[in-house]
Parts: structure tokens; sequence; C-alpha cells
């Protein structure tokens, strides 16, 4: 296999390569931003809606129980957002110093052709000073004619012969110095696109790497907004029960009944959560959740699995 075609052979393959992975970088980048915007908005609703309701359910009962909250954690490092779309390796078939030797081979195939002219017409003794338009075609044949005569070995002969010569050598000298340049620029060129070839194996490793960190944290986020919003549907429905609770038994928690406070003690468990949830950060270190983080999303989780165990049993 040539050098052009093994050059063209490796582009192709990182091109390949390169599409490929970044196909997937792309729809892992999506797909994560998808997580992050639904947490937000997730957050959002419980701050506007979840939470006012079941603030205003108890607003004026009495004898209520006091529920620790969870303090909402203070740290430096910015919370999860939306990522850019990295950008994608740029591949660019190496062709250096092909120009250049098509540009001085053309130069020798001219150099060549007139060089050989002159020298031609000095030797017929032709004032190249003295050429006009008058003249010059006649010029031109006598040139042509001396190196048909080197050929024929014959003075008389034409100038056809002569223009063959000096086509052949003009072509010949320009393209023996267009196929060196050429030459030694593929060889630099395959190595340049040998040099790629590795460049991008190493992109690809690193992007194929930051996919399944990202698939990773997406899947830890998924289960976050499994958590807010299983405790955000729970929010809901538990600040309708409190109403109820108030519309039938009074405001007075010391004198409901067992039943009825169960309930309303799973509505303050519940707000006390979603007071955190919904105005916690979620910090990222080494593309993982913090571990405080996950300590409180664990708490909710327990408290949505156990109201969800005394519903359907």
């Amino acid at each position: 296999m040539g050098k052009l075609a093994q050059i063209k052979e490796l582009v192709q393959k990182s091109e390949e390569l390169v599409d490929e992975v970044y196909k997937d970088l792309v729809e892992e980048v999506d797909e994560y931003n998808e997580i992050v915007q639904k947490l937000q908005m997730t957050q959002e609703s419980i701050q506007l809606a979840t939470l006012p309701n079941l603030q205003e359910a108890f607003e004026g009962m009495e004898n209520l129980p006091e529920v620790p909250m969870e303090p909402q954690i203070e740290e430096d490092q910015e919370s999860i957002k939306k990522l850019d779309i990295p950008r994608k390796y740029e591949i660019q078939e190496p062709r250096t110093g092909l120009f250049g030797a098509k540009l001085f081979g053309f130069l020798t195939f001219l150099i060549v052709g007139i060089g050989a002219f002159v020298v031609g017409a000095m030797m017929k003794k032709i004032d190249l000073m003295s050429m006009n338009g008058q003249n010059w075609r006649q010029s031109l044949e006598d040139v042509l004619g001396f190196y048909s005569s080197l050929i024929t070995q014959s003075s008389d002969a034409g100038p056809a012969l002569g223009s063959v010569v000096i086509a052949v050598a003009a072509i010949g000298g320009g393209y023996l110095v267009y196929f060196l340049l050429a030459n030694s620029a593929a060889s630099k060129n395959l190595t340049k696109a040998q040099e790629m070839y590795q460049s991008v194996k190493e992109w690809c490793e690193e992007q194929r790497s930051l996919i399944e960190k990202l698939r990773s944290l997406r899947m830890r986020l998924k289960d976050a907004l499994y958590v807010l919003e299983g405790n955000r549907i729970f929010g809901e429905e538990f600040a309708a029960r409190v109403k109820r609770v108030r519309f039938f038994d009074g405001d007075d928690y010391m004198n409901l009944s067992e039943r009825p406070k169960e309930e309303v003690d799973s509505a303050r468990l519940l707000l006390a959560n979603l007071s955190s949830l919904a105005h916690q950060k979620f910090y990222i270190q080494d593309f993982a959740l913090a571990s405080s983080i996950q300590s409180i999303l664990d708490e909710a989780r327990t408290l949505m699995e156990s109201i969800k165990e005394k519903i359907y049993g």
C-alpha cells in the first residue's frame, strides 16, 4: 500500500473513531443535562407549591411536636449545572509539502523548457534580443530543428522531433522534482497521520472515560430525582390529609386519635425533608454526589419508602 493510501486509511479510521465516540458523548451529555433540568424544576416546584401547601395545612394547628429540621449545607463548591457539549476532535488530512512539490515541479518544467530553448538558440547563433513578432516562429523552428538534428544526425531535420525532445526533457525534469519532493512530503505526512491517529485514540479513550463517569453520575442524579419527586408527591398528598384530619377531628394535635396522629406526623416529617431538599445544592465530588448530600437523600428515601409501605402494605 502506497504512502498516500496509508494516509487516507488512517484519516478514515480517525474520522470513524471520532464520529462514533462523539455521538455517544453528545447523547450522554444531553441525557445528563435533561436530568439536571428535571432536578432543578422539581426543586422549584417543591419551593413554590408543595412547601406552601404543607405549611398552610399546619397553620394554626395546636400542640404540634417539634420535628428537627435538617440544616441546609453550605459549601464552597458549586451546585450541579448543565454541561456544554465538548468540542469535537478536528481531523485534517496531512498535506504539507504537496503544493510545494507541484509548484517546484512546474517551475522545473519551465526552467528546463526555457533553458533548452536558450541553449538551442545559442547553438544556432540566434540573437535572443533580436527576436520579435515577425521572426520568433522561424527562430523557434530553428531551435527545435537543432534538437531534431541531434537525434537524426541530419542538418535538414524538421522541428517536430525537437519539440518532442524538449517536451520530454521538461516534463521528465519537472516530474522528477515533483516525485522527489512529493515522496519526501508523503513520508512526513504519513508520520503526521500516524501521530494524529494515536492522538485520536487517546482522545477517544478520554471521552469514553468521561462518558462512563457522566453515565454513573446521571444514574445517581436520576435516583436523587426519584427521591425528590416521591417526597414531593407524598407532600402534596399529606398536605391534603392534614387538612382532612383538621376538618373532621379538630386543630389540637393532642386530641387526635392514633391514625390521624400518624398522618400528621408523616406530614411533619415530609415538611422537614422537603424544606431541606428544596433548597439543597447537589455538590459533585469526583463525578459523584458528595457524601453529605447522599446522606440527606438516603434519609428522605427511608421516609418515602416507609410511607409507601404503610399505604400499599
